[in-house]
């Protein structure tokens, strides 16, 4: 079955269960969606008050981040200290996020609690929208005790909202701008306490920045049903898909070259979760996971003449699914605390094809890929315990034991404690361990030039830091500082071998450590000031095998600058006007520059992007007529040059304008 016909099932069961209002064996979003907004998931599994929480956590809220404009997630995270976000050029581009200086794959990204990265955390932000998101929650420091593998320096999760208020809710907007960009966003929800609903549909296209080659398009589809059929019991079921084509005409150096690359790539996730009170302190909950997804890479021959050489022509494509299902009871042996004990499986399976046409002068021939259809299976069990007591002290701790079909038994932990003084002064704490998986080729790769290795350890880290925030002024002033010290060992390497021997084996270690700081200023109704500067200290304290320059002894690890940080204006007045700028400051940082043989170590340049954002009600809704509104974004408003990745050029000024209508 195709990702495309589970998707027109997965919509179809959704539909069915919007028609039919509440279907008992299906759920999805725990209860911080439907419970106070003060109360986050992400960093325990439960419903927790985000002071009692022990980590670095930041929600981002989706209705203010549409009013700024901002259209996929990545842009959305730039706001997160800590995180740094590269995407080489255009739109579309594959676009990488760093945490704490961790490496790209060492973010776990759920869609309503469902795992959304390939098997070895791998995860391109490029295409990932903010169409129909309530709010995305991210915490940043190790999360495997609650997610397992990949959560190795943060998580993000995206939630999907939904309608609680009786009413019936309705939008749609367009949007056009430069590079004949164009966009259209349209979203439906409404629903009561006992039953809500969503959906949700966006479609974004673009020519891109270069002049040939390069257009971008993205479609998404979303939707959430949540029930609470009694006081007992409370179910919901999400799903999301996403499909997109990018053409790129750059080689791996950034020149313009080709003038018919590209790829193509969809995802589908689906999420089903109940929970129900089944005794006096006693709640059980079973959630259910499903991510399908695929990608393609094509390059056929640019003209007929075009077909001498190595790999004049290509193609390859990779599809993976990953299935899960969570079992947990959540007890609450005495008023403050909560203790949760619960059981995992995940199964993973990942097929690649492709074919290589090459001609070194007798003419040409095609050679298929090895063929490779592989899968593993992780069982899990974990305990955790949250006490939250009235004297403002609030600790938290769980262990969790995961046994792989791989890599055998591998156990991680995490300790953390928060304290409200009642100067309002909050203090917190957190330790912790966490692992990544191999990745699929790293252990069943079968090619002449990569062998894979089925003994690979995992990449592990452990980490702790300590932070505190403080308001004043009755909250119209907040601070907030934090010093957080990774370190990341077994990191897998590839290596020289004999014919038929492993190519991979786990030798490298690093280090990343640094402040996260935070001001946020409320001067007067309706304004608000922001801001927040990260640096950050990154070292390659163990090459291994590494014959690059991005990975030296000694020297700081590659696309992670010593000094970022970001500072942002809101101003809302009333329901008619909100007025959003931002300045982004990135600091210099190393790369690696391939377009020379051999490839040297650079330094790239820091640069600064200045963003502004406008949302005016033109027309006010009424109960007969609907509310219309202009929107408008200018990003790199003073049109900056900068290069996120050597050879590769950031979008330069950039212009969207359009119209909301909303009920």
């Amino acid at each position: 079955m195709t990702i495309r016909s589970r998707a027109r099932r997965a919509l179809l069961v959704l539909g069915s269960a919007l028609a039919l209002g509440w279907h008992p064996l299906v759920a999805q979003v725990s209860r911080d969606t439907v419970q106070l907004p003060d109360l986050v998931t992400t960093e325990t599994r439960l419903p927790t008050r985000r002071d009692a929480v022990a980590a670095a956590l930041t929600v981002l809220d989706g209705d203010e981040l549409r009013l700024r404009g901002v259209r996929f997630v990545h842009d959305a995270l730039r706001d997160v200290p800590g995180f740094q976000v590269v995407q080489p050029g255009s739109f579309g581009a594959v676009t990488s996020v760093f945490a704490r200086g961790g490496e790209s794959d060492y973010v776990k990204v759920l869609i309503d609690g469902v795992p959304a990265n390939q098997p070895g955390g791998a995860f391109d932000f490029a295409s990932l929208t903010l169409d129909n998101v309530d709010r995305i929650e991210v915490v940043r420091g190790p999360a495997s005790v609650a997610y397992g593998s990949d959560a190795v320096a943060g998580v993000v999760q995206i939630f999907t909202r939904t309608g609680r208020d009786g009413a019936v809710h309705g939008s749609i907007a367009a949007q056009g701008g430069t590079f004949d960009s164009r966009a259209l966003d349209a979203a439906l929800s409404g629903g009561s306490e006992r039953l809500g609903w969503s959906a949700g549909a966006a479609r974004f296209q673009t020519d891109g920045i270069y002049d040939f080659n390069n257009r971008y398009g993205n479609t998404s589809l979303s939707g959430r049903v949540r029930g609470a059929p009694d006081r007992l019991t409370e179910a919901s079921l999400t799903a999301r898909y996403r499909r997109d084509t990018y053409h790129f005409p750059t080689d791996g150096s950034g020149v313009p070259s080709d003038s018919n690359q590209f790829t193509s790539s969809s995802l589908l996730t689906i999420g089903a979760e109940v929970g129900r009170r089944v005794a006096r302190g006693v709640e059980a909950r079973l959630t259910l996971a499903s991510a399908d997804s695929d990608a393609e890479a094509e390059d056929d021959p640019d003209a007929a003449a075009d077909s001498i050489g190595f790999a004049f022509a290509s193609r390859r494509r990779a599809d993976v699914s990953r299935r899960s299902a969570d079992l947990r009871a959540d007890l609450r042996p005495v008023r403050h605390a909560v203790v949760s004990v619960g059981g995992q499986l995940e199964r993973e399976h990942e097929r690649q094809t492709g074919s290589v046409s090459s001609n070194f002068g007798a003419g040409p021939f095609t050679e298929d890929a090895p063929p490779f259809d592989e899968r593993r299976t992780n069982r899990a069990g974990y305990v955790q315990a949250l006490v939250d007591l009235p004297n403002g002290l609030a600790v938290n701790a769980g262990g969790r034991l995961d046994d792989n079909g791989r890599f055998g038994t591998f156990g991680t932990y995490r300790i953390g404690a928060a304290w409200r003084l009642r100067s309002g002064t909050r203090l917190r704490m957190a330790a912790g361990s966490a692992f990544k998986a191999p990745t699929f080729s790293e252990n069943f790769a079968s090619s002449p030039f990569e062998v894979g290795n089925p003994s690979l350890q995992p990449e592990r880290v452990r980490s702790w830091e300590i932070g505190v925030e403080q308001p004043l002024l009755a909250g119209r002033v907040s601070l907030s500082a934090a010093w957080f010290d990774q370190r990341f060992r077994d990191l897998i390497q590839y290596v020289t071998a004999a014919p038929g021997e492993p190519t991979y084996t786990n030798l490298g270690a690093a280090r990343a450590r640094g402040i996260e700081a935070g001001l946020l200023l409320r001067p007067a109704a309706g304004l608000t000031l922001s801001g927040d500067y990260t640096w950050l200290d990154t070292e390659a304290t163990d090459a291994g095998a590494s014959l690059s320059p991005g990975f030296a002894a000694g020297e700081r690890l590659i696309r992670r600058p010593t000094h970022a940080g970001r500072a942002a204006l809101r101003y809302v007045a009333g329901e008619q006007v909100t007025l959003a700028a931002g300045i982004s400051f990135v600091g210099g940082r190393d790369d690696v520059d391939f377009r020379t043989f051999p490839s040297v170590r650079v330094t790239l340049p820091a640069y600064q992007l200045v963003d502004l954002a406008a949302d005016v009600v033109i027309v006010r809704g009424s109960a007969r007529a609907p509310s219309m509104a202009l929107t408008g974004r200018l990003e790199n408003a003073l049109d900056a040059g900068y290069q996120p990745i050597v050879g590769f050029e950031g979008r330069g000024r950039t212009v969207f304008a359009g119209l909301r209508v909303a009920r």
